[in-house]
């Protein structure tokens, strides 16, 4: 009995040893995405965040370009000393179904933390005759063809809610890539498009001033800015696309640097300064880390392979 007491405060030891790893004196947060986005803004708030409580320089990074493989490149062949980490989202796992990489997104990174959702919306002009999605499903499967569809594209998380939208409600419509959520807001606004997925957060300002409808959000419950707008599985369509934003660090940081980062990043997400910035960018905390985080990278690397191969979702 008091071997394993022991054994059990030493693993506990551990444990807590883990947590107060000592960070580098400098962290770099790689972001491979241009300044300015949701991603961007949340590396630099978590990083004055930690700045502040820990004493540690936090520096964003932005390695933008083909499709965010260029910067988990980078983070791929960092040094494994907590020196480097980088952010991740959906098209983490949708490459590597693409193309082949020199790093595998289950095996070449140690996994952080999930830090925020940002929901998926079903979008047409106020001007349109659709008031609901089912309006627009008996259009769309009345004339097979004739509708269009813009989201951001190609190869990412709207161009996948696009195959799914079209397979669960089994209409035929023309995909219409655009090169940001923007230019696909504009086109939205311009009725060049019938209809369009997106991020909530980009088409927020334009719903509230009552220039767009939201039909349904492809998350997985009503969203709290839209509480009378319906998922698509409450309207019988079997699918569920949320864009996500999550750090991993590279592959073989010790698991004590992980803990200590985790620990670092997942605080600095709990601080009433950054909840209060989260709302108006319509980010939803979630805050999963370490098993959590990878469990679901794992499930989201096996849903993403089978839509994408029926889907013939190509990066060019």
């Amino acid at each position: 009995m008091k071997k394993r007491l022991a054994t059990v405060c030493l693993a506990w030891l551990a444990l807590a040893g883990a947590a107060r790893a000592q960070l580098p004196p400098a962290i770099k947060v790689v972001v491979p995405y241009p300044p300015g986005g949701s991603v961007d803004l949340l590396s630099r708030l978590l990083g004055e965040q930690i700045t502040r409580s820990r004493g540690v320089n936090v520096i964003t990074e932005n390695r933008p370009g083909a499709s965010t493989i260029i910067g988990t490149e980078l983070v791929s062949r960092s040094a494994p000393d907590g020196a480097t980490v980088g952010f991740v989202a959906n098209s983490f796992v949708i490459n590597a179904q693409i193309r082949k990489l020199s790093y595998d997104p289950l095996t070449s990174f140690e996994p952080i933390c999930h830090f925020v959702n940002s929901p998926q919306v079903i979008v047409v002009n106020a001007k349109s005759p659709y008031k609901t999605l089912d309006d627009f499903l008996a259009a769309a499967r009345a004339k097979p063809g004739e509708f269009s569809v813009g989201a951001l594209g190609p190869a990412t998380t709207q161009h996948v809610a696009v195959a799914m939208f079209m397979k669960t409600a089994k209409i035929e419509l023309n995909f219409v890539p655009f090169q940001g959520g923007a230019p696909a807001t504009n086109a939205i606004l311009g009725q060049h498009v019938n209809v369009i997925i997106g991020n909530y957060s980009e088409v927020a300002p334009q719903v509230e001033a009552g220039e767009l409808r939201v039909l349904a959000t492809t998350a997985a419950n009503r969203i709290a800015p839209l509480p009378e707008v319906p998922t698509v599985r409450e309207k019988g369509l079997d699918f569920e696309v949320t864009a996500w934003f999550a750090m991993v660090a590279p592959g073989k940081t010790p698991a004590p640097m992980v803990a200590a980062l985790i620990d670092a990043f997942s605080g600095a997400m709990k601080s009433p300064e950054i909840q209060a910035r989260l709302k108006p960018l319509q980010l939803f905390s979630v805050n999963a880390c370490g098993a959590d985080f990878a469990a679901f990278l794992r499930l989201q690397n096996e849903a993403m392979g089978p839509v994408v191969r029926e889907a013939g979702i190509r990066l060019d």
